[in-house]
Order: C-alpha cells, then structure tokens, then sequence
C-alpha cells in the first residue's frame, strides 16, 4: 500500500491525509472517457465476436421464383406440373351459357399444367348453393388433390344476391379448411350481366388462372401431406 502523510492542521481541525509524490503510486487505470469502456477484447474473444456477428448478420433476400408485378395480375411457376393430381369441378347449371366457357377454359388450363384427361373428375348442379356440398361429395368420393367451384351470381332486385354471394364463398371457404383439401373459387359475383359476360367469356375471364392455382395449390398439398391421383369410385365419407 502506497504510504500516505498527514498534513498539519490547526487544533480542533482534522488533517486530511494527502498521497506522498512517489513514483511507486503507479497502479491506477488510464483515464477513460465518460462512456467509453477500457475493456480490449483477446485475440480470442474478438474471434468469437466476429463469428457471432456473421451469424447474426441479415442475410439477403432469396431471388423470387416469379417475376412480381404490380398490374393486379397474377404470376405462376413456369414449372408447374400436374401430371401426378387428381382435379375435380364442380360447376353450377345456372346460367351455362356463361359456366360453359369457363368450364371448358378450366379443362384447357388443366391440360397446359399437364393434367391428365383420366385424372379429372366432373360434376354439374343446379345452381351455386349446391357447389359447396357437391365439392363435399367429391372430396370424400373421388380422393381429389384440388377442387374448382365454377357458377355465376347476377345481382337482382332482391336481397337474395347478397344472401347467396356470402352462403357460397363462406361454405367453399369453410370446406376446405375442413377437409385440408383446396377450393378454387371460380364463382363469378357481378352487378351486371355485362360483368358477369365479359369475365366469363372475354378477355377478362380468369379461369385458365383457376386451373393454374388448382394445380399449384394441390402440389402444395401433396408435398405436404401426401397424395397423388388415386380414383375411389365408390360414393362415401370414409
């Protein structure tokens, strides 16, 4: 311990002790600046703070599979392959004048993702109500990969339009997150006839879309849980 001398004071005062001018005191830390820290990392700790770092670092986003776009379309894999898919269509009478062409749009983009012919599974109803429990029936019946929901609502001079829009989209919605089994809505709801014919037999139509996400949605599922074309002609839930 460094020596120490008191200081002569007057009577009745204390004497402060004053450190000695030595050259041994020689054991204080060099002055640091306020917030700064002393602390030199080894050789050692500087390698495993490197390491922790390029660890943590954020590492650059994956290129995309797809071009994206911003024009309100949608974009698919070029390499989408359904030749191992059973699809099933389930298609509403109503109006066939419009569900028609957009069946036969559905089939056409099924065969372009190499959907096999024996691998699809059709069924007709009377109208868009029926869809979601007919897609039921096929599910269980035909041990389909993927469904396409294909009608047409027209708005009319009722409240019926509203009432049968929301029943359809949130019976299809509520199936096959059930069944674990995708539903590809293809259920036209317009204002007009004029809509309801241009999306359903001009440019506008989106049904060679409907085929493409029936067979990227059901090659998701098998690679998920398993599946692949496989017929059960027999009519039954188990």
């Amino acid at each position: 311990m460094a020596a120490t001398a008191f200081a002569a004071a007057p009577s009745g005062i204390c004497a402060h002790p004053a450190p000695l001018a030595s050259a041994a005191i020689t054991s204080a830390r060099p002055a640091t600046a306020l917030g700064a820290c002393a602390f030199t990392p080894t050789g050692r700790v500087t390698a495993r703070l490197s390491a922790v770092s390029a660890a943590t670092a954020t590492a650059p986003p994956a290129p995309l599979p797809f071009s994206p776009v911003a024009d309100g379309t949608v974009t698919f894999p070029s390499d989408l392959d359904g030749s191992k898919l059973r699809v099933g269509i389930v298609s509403a009478r109503w109006r066939s004048d419009l569900t028609g062409p957009m069946v036969a749009d559905v089939l056409r983009g099924l065969g372009e993702r190499s959907v096999k012919e024996e691998n699809i599974v059709q069924m007709d109803v009377p109208g868009c109500g029926e869809l979601p429990v007919a897609a039921r029936l096929m599910m269980a019946s035909q041990k389909v990969d993927v469904v396409v929901a294909v009608g047409v609502l027209i708005d009319g001079a009722t409240d019926g339009y509203s009432f049968m829009s929301e029943a359809v989209s949130n019976g299809l919605m509520s199936l096959q997150l059930t069944a674990a089994i995708p539903v590809i809505f293809g259920v036209l709801t317009c204002n007009t006839e004029e809509q309801a014919v241009a999306r359903a037999t001009g440019d506008k139509s989106h049904a060679v879309d409907w085929a493409a996400t029936a067979v990227e949605m059901g090659t998701l599922r098998s690679s998920q849980i398993g599946g692949g074309a496989r017929a059960k002609m027999s009519v039954g839930f188990s």
